[in-house]
């Protein structure tokens, strides 16, 4: 099922179409170097509140970034473009661009409410860029938001340990 669901999405044919390089950009939503940046900009930059969101994204980044790494590590599944027969690093599941575009949200909804609608947008739209651009099975796609959901309320449950924490 999960191969029918991304053949259903994936166009191998799509590669100079608009949508195929719209979704190009969308995928770098979820991109863990861009997350990084993020968390160095929030953690260093700004006022108590905006430190302290910077200490929550990047706790919350770095355990889904080992859950994410452990779990690719442990699964072994082979990426959707290894069946096509290209060349892309070897790990599926789950999938770290959607994690890393959920821990965003998450923590960012968490901290300034208003702006749930859109950053769950934005990131389930990563989300699907993962499976359009032929990097990730559904399946991939959908453990990696959960990952990075849960990952990151986790952290949110523990806030004041994590927020007494120095950098």
């Amino acid at each position: 099922m999960d191969n029918q669901l991304f053949d259903s999405v994936y166009d191998a044919n799509s590669v100079e179409t608009v949508p195929y390089k719209l979704m190009q950009g969308v995928t770098h939503f979820g991109d863990p170097v861009a997350i990084l940046g993020v968390c160095a900009l929030l953690t260093t930059y700004g006022n108590d509140d905006v430190r302290k969101t910077g200490k929550l994204l990047t706790s919350a980044f770095t355990l889904s970034a080992l859950t994410i790494w452990s779990s690719k590590k442990i699964v072994g599944r082979r990426r959707p473009l290894d069946r096509l027969k290209k060349k892309e690093p070897p790990e599926s599941f789950p999938s770290g661009h959607t994690n890393c575009a959920f821990v965003l949200a998450t923590t960012l909804s968490n901290r300034y409410p208003r702006w749930k609608i859109p950053l769950y947008c934005a990131a389930g739209l990563a989300g699907f860029s993962r499976i359009y651009l032929g990097r990730h099975y559904p399946l991939d796609v959908l453990a990696g938001a959960l990952v990075g959901i849960s990952s990151t309320h986790l952290i949110l449950k523990y806030k004041q340990p994590v927020l007494s924490w120095e950098f």
